[in-house]
């Protein structure tokens, strides 16, 4: 299901794309942002990064139907009615080519921004703390030791388990355990 979330991270991934877009295939780029910002599931990647090509595609839309009006209104007295439909199929070819070309490797970008959103989940909370988003849990992102995906988690060792008596891990461990 497509969040306001998922909205706001479509055009965050779709400005980069257009102000990247002196750069062959900036799509990718974008819509690796998108995905990235949107998080580890790969489908939701996905999925934002088609939007931020398709809201990176509305430009490209706009020149497309100024260039089809300014084409009509100058062909409209002295060229034939076949000539006029080339053209118009001509260009209506090349905007489903750059609609390919804007939605496809921007959607292909989102996978891998949400594959290194889930390598990477320290840089993915911190960038998104960053920018002002809240974190899943609600709580602090873990930004200090070794990154998660380097440890092991082992839920029985902790520090101050030493200085407890076996009853209480027993009673934490439970209460975790019913939280969830």
């Amino acid at each position: 299901m497509v969040t306001t979330r998922t909205l706001l991270n479509a055009v965050i991934g779709a400005v980069v794309g257009v102000v990247l877009s002196f750069i062959p295939f900036s799509t990718v780029l974008g819509g690796l942002v998108a995905g990235f910002l949107e998080g580890p599931d790969g489908r939701e990647g996905a999925i934002v990064g088609a939007l931020a090509g398709a809201i990176a595609f509305l430009p490209i839309a706009g020149l497309g139907l100024l260039l089809f009006g300014l084409l009509g209104i100058g062909l409209a007295g002295g060229v034939p009615v076949e000539g006029f439909a080339v053209v118009s199929v001509v260009i209506v070819v090349a905007g489903f080519f750059a609609l390919a070309y804007t939605v496809g490797p921007s959607l292909l970008g989102g996978y891998l921004g949400a594959y290194l959103a889930r390598e990477y989940p320290d840089q993915h909370h911190r960038t998104r703390a960053t920018i002002g988003y809240e974190t899943e849990s609600g709580g602090a992102p873990p930004t200090e030791g070794a990154p998660t995906r380097d440890r092991e988690y082992d839920p029985d060792s902790r520090e101050f388990d030493a200085d407890r008596t076996a009853d209480e891990r027993d009673a934490d461990r439970e209460r975790d355990r019913d939280r969830f």
